[in-house]
């Protein structure tokens, strides 16, 4: 063995007995990876205040607090925009994506970005303007076939039902890499996830009782990861604009720790 690499397992060694990261540990860490949230789609509409300063700031300082940089964007969606992105949460959208904006994001996927799709239920249009997270989501207004939409059914191999469930606790929690560690969530008034059967990658993480289908699912697309949550109340910290009517499902239940367990896994650290 030769002198750089004897020194290079002193170094390791080191770092070991001193309960520091090695440099190929470093590597595979959160420390540094960009996770962006979009705040460019109605998020703040009505009651709603899905910004990583306003609802969804707790969740921002938790995933901080694992070395993540945590950025929004009110930009239109593109290839540059998203460019350095490991994760890109879109929290509800009201106003809906456009065709180009839509293939940037399949594509940063698929190349090995991912993105955590976080609707509601149906029938929560908040800015009034003929769109809610559900039909954004599906691409589609009707309550046809929404595998047939232009986005995430025939995209990615699931839609969001056209449905509205509230449950708590639900702690029917299937046990997988991203669901270790909890144990129950909450659902207050949100929609349930059908798989189309196009995508095999896709895992069932949680179910409410009596629902056939699930409320939460991650899989893969291409080189990328995906996740898809019915409901954004369970990440909403209570807080926001002057006037709006939040509630704090992020101290309930498991609630946080599925938050922050879905970037881990959509970006690769768990």
């Amino acid at each position: 063995m030769n002198k750089k690499s004897l020194l290079t397992l002193a170094v390791v060694a080191t770092l070991a007995a001193l309960g520091l990261a090695t440099p190929d540990a470093a590597s595979a860490s959160p420390v540094g990876k960009k996770v962006l949230f979009d705040q460019g789609h109605g998020e703040t509409a009505g009651n709603a205040d899905w910004t990583i300063t306003g609802g969804f700031s707790n969740f921002a300082t938790a995933l901080k607090g694992k070395g993540y940089t945590v950025t929004s964007t009110t930009s239109v969606v593109t290839s540059t925009v998203l460019s350095g992105v490991s994760v890109y949460v879109i929290p509800e959208p009201n106003i809906n994506f456009t065709a180009s904006e839509k293939s940037a994001i399949n594509t940063f996927v698929a190349n090995g970005g991912a993105v955590y799709f976080i609707a509601d239920h149906i029938v929560s249009d908040r800015n009034n303007d003929g769109w809610d997270s559900v039909q954004i989501f599906d691409g589609s207004q009707t309550v046809a076939n929404p595998s047939t939409g232009s986005w995430v059914g025939a995209t990615y191999g699931f839609y969001f039902n056209r449905n509205n469930v509230s449950q708590e606790p639900i702690t029917d929690v299937r046990a997988n890499t991203l669901t270790s560690g909890v144990t129950s969530v909450g659902a207050w008034n949100g929609s349930t996830i059908h798989k189309t059967g196009s995508n095999t990658s896709i895992v069932s993480d949680i179910f409410l009782t009596s629902q056939a289908d699930p409320f939460h699912i991650h899989g893969n697309y291409g080189s990328g990861r995906f996740a898809a949550l019915g409901d954004s109340s369970l990440y909403d910290d209570g807080t926001g604009a002057a006037g709006d009517s939040l509630y704090d499902g992020w101290s309930d239940y498991s609630d946080a720790a599925l938050a922050v367990n879905t970037v881990l896994w959509l970006s690769g650290d768990r």
